[in-house]
C-alpha cells in the first residue's frame, strides 16, 4: 500500500444511488406512500424526494398531501416502509466496489456522507462491505442535512482535511448542492446532466472513474 504524500486529499461519497442501488427503492416507497394517501402526482412527489432524509421527505409529503398527522409519524411510517423494501439484498452500483478497492489500495482517506439514518447504514453493511470508510456521517449526525453544507463539512473534518481538498461523489441535485456549498470538488454520477451546480464534474457511471482521475480532479484538472 502506497500513499502519495505530495498531495493531501480525500474522497467523500454519498451512499444511496451513488454507491448502492437503493435510490430507486426509496423513491418507490415515497410514491406508494403518496398513492396510499390519494396523492394526485405520486411520481412527481417521489422525484422531489430524491436525496432527502426522512425528516425532509416527511415535511414534503405532509405539505404536498395536506396531511394532518405529525411529521414524526410520517417519518416513522416511511422508515418502516423503507426497511421492509430494503429487506432483500442491497447491491452495489456498477464500478463502486472496484473504485473503493482502488482508493483503499492507494491509501486515499475515505468518508461516507449520507442522508440515510445510521440504522439504515448498519442494515446495508450486512449486505455489502462498507469497511473502506474511515468515518461515516449520517442524517443522525448533523442538525442540518443535505442540501445544507454541514454533512460534507463534517465529513472533511472527520478526515482532518479542508473541504476544498475533498472530492465528493454524488448522484442527486440535493447532494451536489450540499457538496458545492461546502466548498468541495464535486463529481455527479449518473444520467443527471441538467441543472447541475456550476463547476461540477459529470460522469455517466462510477465504472468510468479511477484513482488517477480523482487525483487529477483534486488537483484542479478539468475533465
Amino acid at each position: 500500500m502506497t500513499h502519495d504524500h505530495s498531495l493531501d486529499w480525500g474522497v467523500l461519497s454519498d451512499m444511496d444511488g451513488t454507491l448502492l442501488d437503493t435510490e430507486g427503492t426509496w423513491m418507490q416507497v415515497v410514491e406508494q406512500f403518496a398513492r396510499d394517501h390519494d396523492g394526485a402526482d405520486a411520481a412527481g412527489l417521489a422525484a422531489a424526494a430524491e436525496g432527502l432524509d426522512l425528516d425532509r421527505a416527511a415535511f414534503l409529503l405532509r405539505e404536498r398531501l395536506a396531511l394532518t398527522v405529525t411529521l414524526a409519524d410520517i417519518a416513522v411510517d416511511l422508515d418502516r416502509r423503507a426497511l421492509a423494501a430494503y429487506a432483500s439484498a442491497v447491491t452495489w452500483r456498477p464500478g463502486a466496489p472496484e473504485l473503493l478497492r482502488g482508493l483503499v489500495d492507494a491509501a486515499v482517506p475515505l468518508a461516507l456522507v449520507t442522508s440515510s439514518p445510521r440504522h439504515w447504514v448498519e442494515r446495508f453493511a450486512q449486505s455489502v462491505d462498507l469497511s473502506a470508510f474511515q468515518s461515516t456521517v449520517t442524517a443522525d449526525d448533523t442538525v442540518r442535512t443535505k442540501p445544507a453544507p454541514d454533512p460534507y463539512l463534517d465529513g472533511a473534518a472527520a478526515l482532518g482535511l479542508p473541504a476544498a481538498r475533498c472530492v465528493v461523489l454524488e448522484d442527486s441535485l440535493v447532494g451536489a448542492w450540499s457538496a458545492v456549498s461546502a466548498g468541495c470538488v464535486t463529481v455527479v454520477v449518473g444520467d443527471r446532466a441538467q441543472n447541475l451546480p456550476p463547476g461540477v464534474h459529470h460522469v455517466a457511471s462510477l465504472s468510468e472513474v479511477d484513482v488517477p482521475m480523482l487525483r487529477r480532479i483534486a488537483e484542479g484538472v478539468t475533465l
